[in-house]
């Protein structure tokens, strides 16, 4: 039961299951689901997505780490909870709008895939930390360019 709980959750619910392109998959589903969520609540307070990041971060490395352990591969590709995590946080503190969405969803995927410094050191990290930690980072070089944009326009 743990072990279907930690690879239902990790998939985020099977979508790293799709053939192709499960990690685009993924952020595209949240950023969808993040727009669908802020229009239907009038808005998404600042304090609860991050508390939402925070549980979701911590439930991934918990489930990634199962994971790794039982499979013995350090990043399976179907565990794409970690590109939820990260694509929740390139949105942080910025106004909800399509253009937001479609250029953090954008800016989010092209640092994930690029993996600039230091992002692709943190993939050497072990366990469900390692899993998380770049993605993460990705996000939060997103959030950047969104803030610039968001401040110079």
């Amino acid at each position: 039961m743990k072990d279907r709980l930690c690879v239902t959750f990790a998939s985020f619910f099977h979508v790293g299951y799709i053939p192709g392109a499960p990690g685009t998959y993924a952020s595209l589903l949240t950023a969808i689901l993040f727009f669908v969520v802020d229009r239907l609540t009038g808005g998404i307070v600042p304090a609860l997505h991050m508390s939402t990041i925070g549980i979701i971060t911590l439930a991934g490395i918990l489930a990634s780490a199962s994971i790794s352990r039982r499979t013995g591969q350090e990043d399976p590709s179907f565990i794409v909870i970690d590109e939820v995590a990260g694509q929740l946080v390139t949105f942080l503190f910025l106004p909800v709008n399509l253009f937001n969405i479609a250029l953090g969803f954008v800016a989010f995927r092209a640092f994930d895939i690029w993996k600039p410094f230091p992002i692709r050191k943190l993939e050497s990290l072990r366990g469900g930390v390692g899993v998380m930690a770049d993605d993460l980072l990705a996000g939060v070089y997103g959030n950047v360019i969104l803030l610039l944009v968001n401040l110079l326009y």
